[in-house]
């Protein structure tokens, strides 16, 4: 198993996800190296406004888990509204 530590830019990144906890984040870049919060709210319709009223149309959006939770990204195939 190869294991990589994360670099600085990552850990900048992980310390501005702690400021949102339980919040949903908007993110600009996400996956890039432009990778940026742009938005968060306490609903993913808050966060979505808040990050078009500033110009972000193409943004990625996730809920902040605790520190002492474990997040597993889903692209939520299958998850339907009940």
């Amino acid at each position: 198993m190869i294991k990589q530590e994360p670099d600085a830019k990552e850990l900048d990144f992980v310390k501005e996800l702690e400021k949102h906890v339980n919040k949903w984040v908007a993110i600009a870049g996400y996956g890039s190296d432009e990778e940026s919060i742009v938005a968060s709210g306490d609903s993913i319709l808050e966060a979505r406004q808040k990050a078009e009223s500033q110009g972000f149309k193409d943004t990625t959006f996730f809920k902040v888990p605790p520190s002492d939770k474990i997040f597993v990204p889903s692209s939520g195939a299958g998850i339907t509204a009940t």
